[in-house]
């Protein structure tokens, strides 16, 4: 149910995308390639977090509502900042998208002469103030800091944009490494033809559309992770890198409304195959969780075995290593590299929860003990999976 009222909320931020930047024009190509908003891979793992699935949609929806009452200032102020608002109280990581959007209207209508510099200046600074008056508020008392594996501490200033361009190259590394050669070469053709399109069309100079088409498509790129550009140790987990998903679909919502409909092609490749990546990613989900259940259940049986009897006492237990990716995963990465960050490896030593489902969930008096050490330990199992060391009632368990 979570996930489909998730998927109910990106369906209504998908067809309002295309109402806005096609001027209140709504076709089904413009709707297919409004895709990526959620369906790209990042966004896939928002899904896989059901019950907190419907909280990250409606950021996402809350970012895009204002821009339905455009026309009137007064109710575009209003309508930005309880909808920012409501975007950071459910899920900071679509900080992005209205500044996303917001480039992409000014440069549309500068671009094809819809509007005069006025109007355009006007529009800029009434949401530059209204995303900055409630990330301001938002920032002075909502929000609760944090300091762990991420943290909400921004850049001093003297090394804000140092800190900006670092985080941002990470982030595209990210992207490059995330990204396989097809879905590179189709973004690469897709980037190209917004620009060279946006320079065929305009009526302004040439050179000077061409500047701005670069400099509108570089703020927007920079712009898809929102203001975790600015902290100094941001979220770079799949599920926190889906504005690069909004980012792309409004290029391809905004060819949709070009003539000419060969420019169409990359944009609907490029949806197609994240439409097919995202049956490949349920898929993988089922086939790591049968991997996971195999090598939980063959670990407990030996574990059964070394030490049959029941206690009130909890057999401590240390895990090193991982128990790896299915080999199913192995091959849909050389394809699909991304699936490797998307896809949890749930008996392994890093994560902090992921081995709950080993010692709660089979009624096996388990107790996670990370400060037992290898020196001392006798080697009572060596096995194809792993090997068991233990002393008294103290396990390590190296897996393979």
């Amino acid at each position: 149910m979570p996930q489909i009222i998730a998927a109910l909320f990106i369906a209504i931020a998908s067809v309002l995308l295309v109402y806005i930047i096609s001027e209140g024009k709504v076709t089904k190509i413009a709707c297919f390639l409004s895709l990526p908003i959620g369906l790209s891979p990042y966004f896939l793992e928002c899904f896989s977090y059901k019950f907190d699935a419907p909280y990250m949609a409606l950021s996402v929806l809350a970012s895009i509502v204002p821009f339905l009452f455009m026309r009137n200032y007064i109710v575009f102020i209003v309508s930005s900042i309880i909808s920012l608002l409501i975007m950071c109280l459910t899920y900071q990581s679509s900080s992005g998208i209205y500044v996303i959007i917001s480039i992409m209207l000014c440069f549309k209508t500068w671009n094809e002469r819809g509007k005069t510099g006025k109007e355009i200046i006007r529009f800029t600074a009434i949401s530059a103030s209204s995303y900055c008056a409630s990330m301001i508020f938002f920032r002075l008392f909502l929000m609760k800091s944090v300091d762990s594996y991420v943290s909400t501490g921004i850049y001093p200033i003297h090394r804000l944009l140092s800190g900006i361009v670092k985080n941002f190259i990470h982030y595209m590394r990210l992207v490059n490494g995330d990204f396989g050669f097809i879905w590179k070469f189709l973004l690469l053709i897709l980037c190209l033809t917004f620009i060279i399109s946006s320079v065929v069309i305009t009526k302004k100079n040439k050179i000077f559309a061409l500047t701005m088409s670069l400099t509108a498509f570089t703020v927007m790129c920079l712009m898809s992770l929102g203001v975790y550009l600015a902290l100094e140790m941001p979220l770079f987990a799949p599920r926190a890198m889906y504005g690069f998903g909004v980012f792309i679909a409004c290029i391809a919502v905004y060819l949709s409304n070009i003539p000419k409909k060969i420019v169409l092609l990359p944009a609907v490749l490029l949806c197609w195959c994240f439409f097919v990546f995202s049956f490949t990613y349920g898929n993988a989900l089922s086939e790591q969780k049968r991997y996971n259940n195999f090598r939980t259940e063959t670990l407990l049986y030996d574990l059964s075995i070394l030490f049959p009897d029941k206690t009130e006492e909890p057999l401590l237990i240390r895990l090193k290593n991982s128990e790896g990716f299915a080999p199913s995963i192995q091959n849909i990465s050389r394809r699909n590299p991304i699936i490797h960050r998307l896809v949890p490896v749930n008996l392994a030593a890093e994560w902090v929860w992921s081995n709950i489902f080993l010692t709660r969930y089979y009624n096996f008096s388990l107790q996670q003990d990370e400060s037992i050490e290898e020196d001392g330990l006798n080697e009572v199992l060596n096995s194809y999976y792993h090997t068991i060391k233990s002393e008294g009632r103290k396990v390590l368990v190296i897996l393979k």
